[in-house]
């Protein structure tokens, strides 16, 4: 492992709305194989202790928002986590007491326009 603390996600682009993108992508080994067959059943990714995601590329326009996997902003409103606004960075609350972690294949991120970007990192 890389960063013993830290597992970046990398660069997160939201190519259209309603196309998400699993905050996984770019986690290697550590995403797990959340959709695993009869004869690889699916296994864990590795849980972290929290996320920061940050919309701070500069062609971002409109927000990007944070859902649980399988869902969409526009479909799903009622199940956005989060809401990153162009030029900001948000911290997904975490702390000691959060027993089973975030695993990362469980989420995605959708925008309001094609193309916004995202950047963020993981805690163990």
């Amino acid at each position: 492992m890389k960063y013993p603390n830290v597992q970046p996600f990398g660069t997160l682009v939201v190519s259209a709305p309603g196309t998400t993108i699993l905050l996984s992508a770019n986690c290697g080994p550590l995403q797990g194989g959340a959709t695993g067959t009869r004869s690889n059943p699916p296994l864990p990714g590795s849980a972290l202790r929290g996320i920061v995601l940050q919309a701070a590329s500069p062609g971002n326009v409109g927000n990007v928002y944070l859902l649980p996997r399988g869902n969409t902003a526009l479909g799903n409103p009622d199940q956005i986590i989060a809401v990153i606004p162009p030029n900001s960075i948000v911290p997904v609350p975490y702390g000691v007491l959060l027993d089973d972690g975030i695993l990362p294949e469980n989420f995605c991120l959708d925008a309001d326009t094609g193309g916004n970007t995202v950047y963020g990192y993981g805690i163990f």
